[in-house]
């Protein structure tokens, strides 16, 4: 018991530690202590905490979530990042309590610490504490949804893994659908377990349902202001905007940063991008970018394809980084890509030599990588987009460690 304290106590100081120290360690953040999404983050934030009003510099596609702890942050105690990296931090802890909690579910104990240490050292895991980026807040709440949603034992389970998903699409809005496959899921997993509903006496609640609602009732609110802001049905956020961004002739797989001085041909003429969806309505201006891309993917079917590709190679190296020019700073580093798909294969091998003793469960995980995967050769690629998953992935890591040094030691 002493030492399971004092290892949390050294996960709980690893995580706050560096996040605080993150800004004369990390390469990135040497140069800009609020670097990329950051700038843009903070700013919103700022504006909210000092005017109360929400700003959206960077178009419809922001949701408000980490916006809004940011805000809540710089309320308390001024404008003060550091502030916000200490809570980075934080909830770089509770994400690794969470997965410690799943771990010794579909583990062992002895197992699950493992699988803490290594998410613990784990370099995006480990670096994005450091970013003010949404991430931060996506990963705790994305774990504990799923700790309640494998755990369902009760009503208030349903309700708990409802709400988090609400305030996990209101933090990242492509997450928005998941929530129904979350509720698929949690109706068949029941229905095959014999758990078609939960409650007492003539009252019995399907879950699913209740899951469902919980996360309407959460998003509700939100979407509602949109629409008295913006006289349209806005479902968190918009991504047309950032469809093109990454969907387009320049394109390399990740961000493209001057896609907006790009020219591409629409009805058979040449346009400047930038030009094409301007409009005072930030709704209508989304909607162009949206067919514009689409426009080109119809038009460039197999260039499509090769920039899918583009996509699948940049998330699987070990520092996928979305802007290129950024590229460079990590480009000495691509000699840990064997490093980092050896890893990713032991991991796969972990999650399929398990998936039949726990496919009800692992399937959840298995929807959510999928999901994953579809956002990213839909928008664009890099380790960021894969963080979400990370967790999971140390955990099948160690499972397939366990796996292979198992057959080892059985072989003659």
């Amino acid at each position: 018991m002493r030492w399971a304290v004092g290892f949390w106590a050294i996960v709980v100081v690893l995580r706050v530690g560096y996040a605080l120290l993150s800004p004369s360690l990390d390469p990135f953040l040497r140069r800009d202590p609020l670097h990329g999404d950051a700038r843009v983050h903070d700013q919103i934030a700022w504006i909210l905490a000092s005017e109360g009003r929400f700003e959206f510099i960077k178009g419809l596609q922001t949701a408000p979530g980490y916006l809004v702890l940011m805000a809540g942050v710089y309320t308390l105690v001024g404008h003060e990042p550091q502030a916000v990296r200490l809570v980075n931090g934080l909830l770089g802890a509770l994400t690794l309590w969470g997965i410690y909690w799943l771990a010794r579910r579909w583990l062992t104990e002895r197992l699950a610490y493992w699988v803490v240490g290594l998410c613990a050292v784990h370099p995006h895991l480990l670096m994005i504490s450091g970013w003010l980026y949404t991430e931060n807040l996506v990963l705790p709440l994305l774990i504990w949804a799923m700790v309640f949603a494998v755990r369902r034992q009760c009503l208030r389970d349903a309700v708990l893994c409802g709400l988090l998903l609400g305030l996990l699409a209101l933090t990242r809005a492509n997450f928005l659908p998941f929530v129904g496959l979350v509720a698929v899921w949690w109706g068949i997993g029941n229905r095959g377990s014999g758990q078609s509903a939960v409650g007492s006496g003539q009252m019995k609640v399907k879950p699913a349902l209740v899951v469902l609602l919980t996360a309407l009732l959460v998003i509700a609110p939100y979407i509602t202001y949109l629409h008295a802001r913006f006289g349209h049905f806005i479902p968190i956020g918009l991504g047309g905007y950032t469809f093109l961004w990454a969907n387009n002739p320049e394109a390399d797989g990740g961000f493209r940063a001057d896609f907006l001085e790009l020219r591409m041909v629409v009805d058979g003429q040449e346009v400047r991008v930038m030009d094409y969806i301007v409009d005072p309505d930030p709704v209508v201006r989304d909607r162009k970018a949206f067919r514009l891309a689409i426009d080109w993917i119809r038009q460039n079917p197999t260039d499509f394809l090769a920039l899918l590709w583009k996509k699948t190679r940049l998330s699987l190296s070990a520092f996928g980084l979305q802007e290129a020019g950024n590229r460079q700073l990590v480009s000495a580093l691509r000699v840990a890509d064997g490093l980092y798909w050896l890893f990713l294969l032991v991991a796969h091998i972990g999650f399929l030599w398990g998936f039949r003793a726990h496919w009800r469960e692992w399937g959840l995980v298995a929807l959510l990588w999928g999901w994953t995967w579809l956002t990213i050769w839909l928008y664009a690629g890099g380790s960021r987009p894969l963080l979400p998953v990370m967790p999971f992935v140390v955990l099948f890591f160690v499972r397939g460690l366990q796996v292979l040094g198992t057959r080892w030691r059985r072989t003659p």
